[in-house]
């Protein structure tokens, strides 16, 4: 195995974490625009409870993607700069809005105090940005495999599909953390939402297999279709701990599997990992530091996550 290689494995492990972790906060996003009914309330405190101490540290895994992408493969980075210049540009300015939107809705609303005008509006923001944002992700994903506009088929269901995975994730970790905290109604409440977004993501990923110019390795679908029907189960059993872990594989093995369709290309049709590759010598270089970084903050993220959670989970 090359630098290279490795550089891209490295790659789609720091999308893997973004996509498992990040995505949970997006879907988060999504559920509090549509927390209603008499415990709306609770549904949204409990979701800044879940997001405040994390959200931002989660972006250090799409920082550490565009780090090694520009860094390991340059002639990429380049490209992809101007392919995907718009509905990257739209996710990026839903990242910055959503983060704003997040942190003034919340000094805007202090504990025990009266909203103050203009929460509501940030809380809007916070939102629908928090939708918008995966979708352009997905649209992005899905035009490198097709090579098609925005508004192809492909695109939009990479886009749609980004959102439902999202909102799957976050609907389930919710679930543990209300759990957690001996809320059996609100949990049951992320429960259903958890088992509907998951049904229906899955779906669309099978939907997406007919449509990608590619065949999806046997061994992804297998281990993406078992991690998906079990984390259901789970959720039906109310086993929210192991629920998390299948739903995140789940997720993951829908990235995997588009990262397999699109190798070795970046761009399908006109440039491969090969030829926008970085030299040797600089490659080598690079993937060092990256596992070293990667040594580094993996261990020092688990214990922050593992600090923070809520505790009794079951």
């Amino acid at each position: 195995m090359t630098a290279a290689d490795g550089l891209a494995l490295v790659i789609l492990a720091g999308l893997t974490a973004y996509a498992v972790l990040g995505g949970a906060d997006f879907g988060a996003g999504l559920w509090d625009l549509l927390a209603t009914g008499r415990r709306g309330s609770d549904q949204r405190t409990l979701i800044e409870r879940a997001m405040g101490p994390v959200w931002e540290a989660n972006h250090v895994w799409l920082i550490f993607v565009i780090i090694a992408l520009f860094s390991g493969f340059p002639g990429a980075f380049a490209e992809l700069s101007q392919e995907l210049l718009v509905p990257i540009s739209l996710a990026l300015l839903g990242i910055v809005l959503r983060g704003a939107a997040f942190a003034f809705r919340h000094y805007g609303a202090p504990d025990g105090g009266a909203p103050v005008r203009g929460t509501l509006l940030w809380g809007r923001v916070f939102a629908i940005m928090s939708l918008l944002t995966p979708f352009w992700f997905g649209v992005a994903g899905g035009q490198l495999l097709s090579g098609e506009q925005l508004m192809a088929p492909l695109p939009l269901l990479g886009g749609v599909l980004a959102v439902l995975c999202c909102a799957y994730l976050a609907a389930t970790y919710l679930a543990a953390d209300a759990a957690a905290t001996g809320d059996t109604a609100l949990a049951n409440d992320f429960r259903l939402r958890a088992i509907a977004t998951g049904i229906g993501s899955g779906v669309l990923a099978l939907v997406g297999l007919g449509l990608v110019p590619g065949t999806v390795p046997l061994i992804i679908v297998v281990v993406s279709s078992t991690a998906r029907i079990s984390s259901l189960l789970l959720l039906r059993w109310r086993r929210y701990t192991y629920a998390r872990v299948t739903a995140a594989v789940a997720v993951a093995t829908v990235l995997w599997g588009w990262a397999a369709v699109l190798h070795p290309w970046v761009i399908v049709g006109e440039l491969t990992l090969a030829t926008t590759a970085a030299p040797p010598a600089t490659a080598n270089i690079v993937l060092a530091v990256l596992l070293t970084g990667l040594t580094i903050v993996t261990p020092c993220y688990v214990l922050m996550l593992a600090l923070l959670r809520p505790r009794g989970a079951s």
